[in-house]
């Protein structure tokens, strides 16, 4: 009896332990309302609760996002997207994400802002519906459009628009051109560049999600010199540049194209230049099978994985013996060229050797 006592107490312990934690957890009830009735002034106030998550429900089940999505209220989307808010998220009441209710309310310029933040048309509800499904209205096809070519990196911010600061201890982002400020990284400030050893190098968005293997707008920063001794940053995707470090760029990134500076290729046939190695100006990467201690060549593209070296690759330069002269020879394909090739490393060279 006595042990059924002291099991019976430390259960009422554990669950009022359990209920004094959920007291003590700011609830987003406030919140929901505010944003129910659009009182953007209580939005700001209730977001800037020490402790609040923006991600939990009330006590209705409903998520505050999906119900800013519901009023129509693309400021306060913005203001939740700003704090952290999961674009993707599902609210428990009905399983639809805040793109299923953009998409079936007819409201692209929210839609957009959800998609740009990470936010899958694919995602469905608790009925099995997806939020593509309910995209009925003109305005969609091109956005959609968009998300199935490039992801959500199709509605990030062109590459230069954020500036960054310190302050009270964290990071401030705010945009001139928009006005727009936040405390958490746009979407265009939040790619990662990772490598791994024997691996392609791939690029991650912490914001999105999206992982992909060709360098991003948002990074394709170079640092250049000018015949007047003037540096600064290009960015030879958007063509634009900067006199400042590009908050987009990761700490790494920066050191590694101060080392660089100048740095570019030259394609003699396509009268184009190339800030990214040669090596990488073909889908293939050469990488190292550690079982059988052999190269192979993996296609980022396709996903395909060859033992022999890819034609595009198998070019080389040698010298002619009695002329002299430079040529090329394709040990693939046995094919003898004057003329350098279209594609691959040998299709560049260093511009200053120009």
């Amino acid at each position: 009896m006595a042990r059924c006592t002291r099991i019976t107490l430390l259960l009422l312990t554990i669950c009022g332990m359990s209920l004094v934690a959920m007291a003590s957890k700011p609830s987003t009830d406030k919140l929901v309302l505010a944003l129910k009735k659009k009182k953007m002034a209580t939005v700001i106030e209730e977001l800037s609760v020490k402790g609040l998550d923006v991600n939990a429900p009330d006590s209705s089940r409903r998520l505050p996002l999906v119900e800013a999505v519901r009023s129509k209220d693309q400021a306060g989307v913005l203001a939740l997207l700003e704090q952290g808010a999961l674009a993707k998220a599902h609210e428990p009441a009905t399983g639809a994400t805040a793109l299923h209710v953009a998409f079936k309310e007819n409201l692209p310029g929210i839609a957009v802002l959800l998609l740009a933040h990470g936010a899958d048309p694919a995602a469905t509800d608790k009925s099995g519906a997806t939020a593509r499904s309910v995209a009925t209205g003109k305005e969609f096809v091109e956005i959609l459009k968009l998300y199935d070519e490039k992801g959500a990196l199709a509605f990030e911010s062109v590459p230069g628009s954020w500036l960054k600061e310190e302050k009270n201890g964290a990071t401030y982002y705010w945009s001139p051109s928009t006005g727009e400020n936040r405390w958490t990284p746009p979407p265009s400030c939040a790619w990662q560049r990772i490598t791994v050893q024997g691996q392609p190098i791939k690029y991650i968005n912490s914001v999105t999600g999206q992982g992909v293997t060709t360098v991003p707008p948002a990074l394709a920063w170079a640092k250049v010199r000018g015949d007047d001794g003037k540096e600064l940053w290009l960015n030879w995707a958007a063509g634009v540049s900067s006199t400042s470090v590009p908050v987009e760029l990761p700490v790494e990134m920066v050191a590694d194209l101060e080392r660089h500076i100048n740095q570019r290729w030259y394609n003699p046939v396509t009268k184009e230049y190339s800030y990214t190695d040669p090596a990488y100006s073909t889908a293939w990467r050469e990488l190292k099978d550690e079982t059988h201690d052999r190269p192979y060549w993996f296609n980022i593209e396709t996903g395909e994985s060859v033992w022999e070296v890819p034609e595009a690759l198998a070019w080389t330069k040698l010298e002619d013996a009695d002329g002299g002269a430079a040529y090329f020879f394709n040990k693939v394909s046995g094919k003898v060229s004057w003329h350098r090739p279209t594609e691959g490393p040998l299709s560049y060279v260093r511009s200053e050797d120009l």
